[in-house]
């Protein structure tokens, strides 16, 4: 369901700084003691995984586990996407949307929409991997350095982005050396009839709080191809419109939510299903977002079933299909 306003409205959706755990303290925040052993971060500021192998299996032991140790050890100094934004308060927002001028924050915002529909939202609405991209989108893995744009990712050898940084940074489309990732086409597949990379497919209630505004319950399952980040997740969030000064903006708002389906994955006419569940702990802990990441990442889906169920900030409880 699409949903219109009269209103200007700025829209924060910031997804990105939320792990799918919804902790209620961030581990990243804690500064680990110093100790001999290496991290992940090169001199350059973003993280360096050895191969392509070496990434996935970090990025899966994160899913696993975001406060690992080990984990905190190598982004501690990091900053990444996340705690970018983290920083931004909400007067620089709003000024950046009403202005349109993302200048100084290219790599880590992008406007959607035109009039009273435009909003602001993070460039990586990911949950781990706005952990593990630094500030400027930039990522290594084996001899590439990925950088992540709204529309697009851009890959240089590393050996190229030390001679063009300054640049790579400012214009990678200038840089000769530069390519730009060309995730799977529906011409690629097999069946043309299913979907394809970079998909999302939701579904969104909004309802009104009395003395507090309006809120609104969103449930998506997203296919997601980055070249070196693939993934098939679901996720619900919550959030709430609120004002500030003469314009408005959606910001994360705690609620009880749960989510319980069967996704269907079509690999070259192979079928594959999976069963999720997630659900906050119990009734009186609040969750703002839930995302549950499948490991088998198929280039399309076949259908999504699911059911999403959310007890809004005024008592009533709301249900998605998506």
């Amino acid at each position: 369901m699409k949903n219109h306003y009269t209103t200007y409205v700025v829209a924060i959706l910031f997804a990105c700084t939320l792990m799918a755990s919804s902790c209620s303290k961030d581990p990243a925040n804690s500064i680990l003691p110093a100790n001999s052993a290496p991290t992940l971060l090169n001199s350059n500021g973003f993280l360096a995984f050895e191969d392509q192998v070496a990434f996935q299996t970090y990025v899966e032991k994160f899913q696993k586990n975001p406060s690992d140790p080990s984990i905190l050890h190598d982004i501690q100094f990091l900053e990444s996407q996340r705690t970018a934004l983290r920083k931004l308060d909400s007067l620089t927002l709003t000024q950046i949307a009403q202005s349109g001028d993302l200048s100084g924050f290219e790599h880590m915002l992008k406007l959607v929409g035109n009039g009273d529909d435009k909003s602001l939202q993070p460039i990586v609405d990911d949950p781990i991997l706005s952990r593990l991209i630094n500030k400027d989108g930039l990522i290594q893995i084996g001899e590439l350095v990925y950088q992540v744009h709204p529309s697009k990712v851009f890959q240089i050898r590393m050996v190229d982005f030390e001679q063009n940084k300054v640049n790579f940074l400012a214009s990678p489309e200038k840089v000769a050396q530069a390519t730009v990732y060309q995730s799977q086409s529906a011409s690629g597949i097999k069946n043309t009839n299913s979907k394809t990379m970079n998909m999302v497919e939701s579904n969104t209630v909004t309802y009104e709080n009395p003395g507090q505004g309006t809120c609104r319950f969103t449930a998506e399952v997203y296919l997601l191809d980055l070249g070196f980040y693939r993934k098939l997740a679901v996720r619900v969030k919550h959030e709430w419109r609120q004002r500030f000064w003469f314009t408005y903006y959606w910001g994360n708002s705690s609620a009880a939510m749960s989510m319980e389906g069967d996704i269907n994955f079509l690999e070259y006419y192979t079928p594959f299903s999976k069963h999720y569940s997630a659900s906050t702990q119990d009734n009186y802990k609040i969750e703002t977002v839930i995302d549950e990441t499948f490991n088998y990442v198929p280039l399309n889906w076949a259908s999504n079933s699911g059911t999403a169920i959310c007890r809004g900030r005024n008592g009533l409880t709301y249900s998605l299909h998506f």
